[in-house]
């Protein structure tokens, strides 16, 4: 009996300890981006889904930066080398692949930028009948002593293309 209670005593402090803990724990908070475009598409969740989520499909949208894009594997932790019009590569995984969220994400591991690191998630959610809001939102740091504005406005000059040639897709 006294084995027992000293057990029901152990089993009572640790739940009392493990909700006072996690009690003083805060939720996570999401990071603002470092920049964001948004912008409605006259085209269906599922068919502006379609267009992203096939990887190399990149340049069929977005010409004005890219020239051609090579991929390994679909979905999450596919890989994509993306040849832009500047004559770069980039080569980018996808980290995020949400079908049933229609979300992707790509974290570019060599980027044309000054940057730490250069990632970009695309939101794509419902906005009225056969529309679509299209968010690109970008997380990048700038290398110390690289020019912030000039990387700040080329960084959202891709991004404001990208939103424009995913618009410009569904109104041929």
């Amino acid at each position: 009996m006294k084995r027992y209670l000293i057990l029901l005593v152990a089993v009572f402090a640790l739940n009392i300890g493990s909700l006072l803990a996690q009690q003083g724990m805060q939720p996570a908070k999401k990071l603002p981006p470092t920049l964001q475009r948004e912008g409605v598409v006259n085209a269906s969740p599922d068919e502006v889904w379609k267009l992203i989520s096939v990887l190399d499909k990149v340049d069929e949208y977005n010409s004005e930066f890219v020239t051609s894009v090579e991929k390994e594997g679909d979905g999450y932790e596919a890989y994509r080398l993306v040849k832009m019009t500047d004559g770069t590569e980039r080569g980018e995984e996808v980290t995020v692949f949400a079908k049933a969220a229609k979300r992707i994400c790509f974290r570019s591991e060599d980027s044309q930028y000054p940057v730490e690191y250069y990632v970009v998630n695309y939101y794509i959610e419902p906005s009225g009948k056969s529309k679509t809001k299209v968010r690109l939102e970008s997380y990048f740091k700038v290398n110390k002593g690289a020019p912030k504005t000039k990387t700040f406005k080329a960084i959202g000059k891709e991004l404001s293309t990208t939103l424009k040639g995913i618009q410009n897709y569904y109104n041929k």
